[in-house]
């Protein structure tokens, strides 16, 4: 498994809520709209308006696959003011207990 690590910077933390609300409406959130892609998560930082996207992919080569669309979608969904950084990673461990306890 691989993931792909985005991280936006220099939004305005009181506009945190808009701009979480405007990437969850636009990168692939559902599984299965993505083919590859197994997971995302969406860490947040209220206090500095930063935002973390972790895709997760089944392996290398279904990353590497979805680059450019990644690319595409990641330039819409960057605000004003925001920049967007991306780091890949091999998966080393993964556990989860319970995915939707953090729902909402």
């Amino acid at each position: 498994m691989h993931a792909r690590v985005t991280r936006y910077e220099g939004a305005a933390p009181e506009e945190i809520e808009g701009a979480l609300q405007t990437k969850k409406h636009v990168l692939p959130t559902e599984l299965g709209q993505t083919e590859g892609m197994k997971g995302i998560v969406f860490l947040s930082d209220r206090q500095t308006g930063t935002i973390v996207v972790i895709s997760l992919w089944e392996d290398e080569d279904a990353l590497q696959a979805s680059e450019e669309e990644a690319t595409r979608v990641r330039e819409e969904v960057t605000q004003p003011g925001e920049r967007a950084s991306v780091e890949r990673y091999e998966v080393a461990m993964l556990e989860v207990e319970q995915a939707d306890a953090a729902q909402g």
